[in-house]
C-alpha cells in the first residue's frame, strides 16, 4: 500500500508536480470561498479562459518558461477592463464579462494557431503536471505566498465586505478597494491553477473544494479550513490515480473534485434528514 502511494513521486519531475499541487491545494479554497459568496464563479471562469492569449503570446516570444507570467498579465488586464466598465457605467457585469472574456479567449485561439512549434500545446488547455518546470514552481510559490498573506492579514475586512458591505462601509472599510483586490487575487489564483489542471478546468479546482466545504460548515473560516483539507485530498488522490491508471492528471483531479462534491452533498443531505427525524419523530396514528 505504501509503495502504491509513494511510487508516483519517485522522480524529480513528479516531485515538482507534487509541490505545485500542494501549493494549489493550499491556495484554491482561500480564494474559492470569496468567489462563491460574492457570486463571481462566472468571473473566475471567464478570467481563466482569457489568460490563453497571454499564454500563447509569451510562449511564442519567450518560450515555455514565461507562460505563467503571460497568463498573469492577461488575467490582470481583463480584471482592470471589467472593473472599469462595471464601476464607470451601468452596464450589467455579466454582460461585460462575457464580451471582454470571449474577445480575449478568441484572440488566444488565434495567437495559439500562429505559434510556430512542433510541441503540442494541449497541456495549456487541460493541464499537464508532469511538464511543470522549476521556474513554474518558483512563480507559483511567489503568487501563493502573496495571495495567502493578503487574505490572512485582511480576513476580517474581506468577511465584512463580502457578507455585509453596507456595515463594512459604515465602519470605515474601503469596500471598493477590497472588491478590486479580490478580483486581482482571483486572477493570480487562476494563474496558479493553470499549471495543475489547465485553462479549461481551472474553475473546477478553484471553486470545487470550497463549494463542497460549504455544505458541511457554518462560517467562512471553517469553510476555508475544510476546503483546504478537501483540496489536498483531491490533488493528491487525483495524481496517484492518474499515475497508476495512465490518465491525464489535470482532468483526473477535476473529475475527482466533482465526485467529492456529489458525495459531500449526499452525505450532508442524509445528515440533515436524520437530524430532522430526530427532532420531529413521525407519530403514527393509533388505531382504535
Amino acid at each position: 500500500m505504501i509503495d502504491f502511494l509513494v511510487d508516483p513521486f519517485a522522480s524529480s519531475f513528479t516531485q515538482r508536480a507534487a509541490l505545485v499541487s500542494l501549493l494549489v491545494a493550499l491556495l484554491a479554497p482561500s480564494i474559492g470561498v470569496w468567489i462563491i459568496h460574492r457570486q463571481l464563479s462566472y468571473m473566475a471562469d471567464a478570467m481563466s479562459h482569457s489568460t490563453l492569449v497571454g499564454v500563447a503570446l509569451t510562449f511564442a516570444w519567450f518560450g515555455r518558461g514565461a507562460i505563467l507570467i503571460g497568463a498573469l498579465a492577461a488575467g490582470l488586464t481583463v480584471t482592470l477592463i471589467i472593473a472599469y466598465f462595471t464601476q464607470k457605467s451601468t452596464l450589467p457585469r455579466d454582460a461585460v464579462i462575457a464580451v471582454v472574456a470571449s474577445g480575449f479567449f478568441a484572440s488566444g485561439i488565434i495567437a495559439l494557431g500562429r505559434v510556430d512549434t512542433n510541441i503540442s500545446l494541449n497541456h495549456l488547455l487541460f493541464g499537464q503536471l508532469l511538464t511543470v518546470t522549476s521556474t513554474d514552481l518558483k512563480i507559483t510559490l511567489v503568487l501563493v505566498v502573496i495571495v495567502l498573506a493578503y487574505v490572512t492579514s485582511n480576513f476580517r475586512d474581506l468577511t465584512f465586505v463580502t457578507l455585509d458591505p453596507l456595515h463594512a462601509r459604515q465602519v470605515g472599510i474601503a469596500v471598493g478597494r477590497q472588491t478590486n483586490v479580490v478580483l486581482v487575487l482571483i486572477a493570480m489564483s487562476v494563474v496558479v491553477c493553470i499549471s495543475t489542471v489547465g485553462i479549461v478546468l481551472t474553475v473546477s479546482l478553484l471553486i470545487g473544494p470550497a463549494l463542497s466545504a460549504r455544505l458541511v460548515t457554518s462560517t467562512i473560516a471553517q469553510q476555508v479550513l475544510a476546503g483546504t483539507g478537501l483540496a489536498l485530498f483531491q490533488v493528491f488522490t487525483g495524481f496517484v490515480i492518474s499515475y497508476h491508471l495512465d490518465m491525464a492528471p489535470g482532468p483526473t483531479i477535476a473529475v475527482l473534485g466533482t465526485a467529492i462534491f456529489l458525495l459531500t452533498h449526499l452525505a450532508a443531505s442524509l445528515i440533515r434528514s436524520d437530524l430532522r427525524t430526530a427532532r420531529h419523530p413521525r407519530r403514527w396514528p393509533v388505531k382504535p
